[in-house]
């Protein structure tokens, strides 16, 4: 079977079996999407982003439409990293792909903690780390290489407003993958500001991308409202080595196999 290794530059690798990987927030923290795909046919599934401590859901959640897409404002909810280990660690176990773990921290120290946890875990064979729009360069440099202290691949995940900006600060502090793939930020009237997803995000991901990609010689993993081959098959070609997928899952899930066949291997 033909595999993608995406993490060439790292001591133990991260071996795809597809170039279709399952986007961080959208495809929830385990198997919620077991039913619709079958997981077999991912390179790998990223979890949706874990805080170290736990987080409450935002007092006004909203998924707001507009014409192409949606905005999502929730505030991050999650059960909190140590939760999550003891709720998903066995399902991740299970799970046909290999699991990547994102991380939504705030200092080196929960970093080395968090490594602490997952390091342990069967199938868990990477970390993306997700920065705010407003990280400053120097946390985004101590947290990169606080994670490539540990045993794991680590994915940086750039801010899709200074992904061109944070790439070689990410790519100096170590990470063996830079993710061209967080949402960007919006506002809609009410006012109401969150993350954008669906097709009108497209063009501005493939932006980044050939941003970035005239900048390093790591891996990137791109993504951003594709929805359709056409939109998979123009990042690889603009140079990602994988492609994320990410509100498809839940807005179009009729456009699924046609994505997973476009970027097999």
């Amino acid at each position: 079977m033909a595999l993608l290794e995406l993490a060439p530059n790292h001591k133990t690798g991260l071996a795809l079996r597809s170039r279709a990987v399952a986007a961080s927030g959208c495809w929830g923290f385990a198997d919620e999407y077991a039913g619709l795909v079958d997981f077999a046919q991912l390179g790998a599934f990223i979890t949706n982003p874990l805080t170290y401590a736990p987080r409450q859901p935002a007092a006004a959640r909203a998924a707001l439409p507009f014409p192409g897409g949606v905005l999502l404002h929730t505030g991050l909810p999650n059960p909190g990293l140590r939760s999550a280990v003891q709720t998903y660690a066995a399902k991740w176990a299970r799970m046909p792909c290999p699991v990547i773990v994102h991380l939504a921290l705030n200092s080196g120290a929960e970093v080395t903690q968090c490594l602490a946890l997952l390091e342990q875990l069967e199938n868990v064979a990477a970390l993306e780390l997700g920065f705010r729009a407003d990280e400053h360069a120097h946390t985004i440099s101590e947290l990169v290489r606080a994670a490539c202290a540990g045993m794991l691949p680590v994915l940086a995940a750039l801010p899709f407003e200074r992904a061109a900006e944070c790439a070689p600060i990410a790519a100096r502090a170590g990470a063996q993958v830079l993710s061209v793939s967080a949402p960007p930020r919006g506002t809609l009237p009410g006012p109401v500001s969150g993350r954008l997803y669906g097709h009108g995000v497209f063009p501005g991901a493939l932006h980044n991308l050939q941003a970035v990609q005239a900048l390093t010689d790591l891996p990137l993993l791109a993504g951003g409202g594709v929805h359709t081959p056409e939109q998979a098959q123009a990042l690889l070609a603009a140079g990602a080595a994988a492609v994320q997928l990410d509100s498809v899952v839940w807005s179009q899930p009729a456009q699924l196999p046609a994505l997973l066949q476009a970027l097999a291997l």
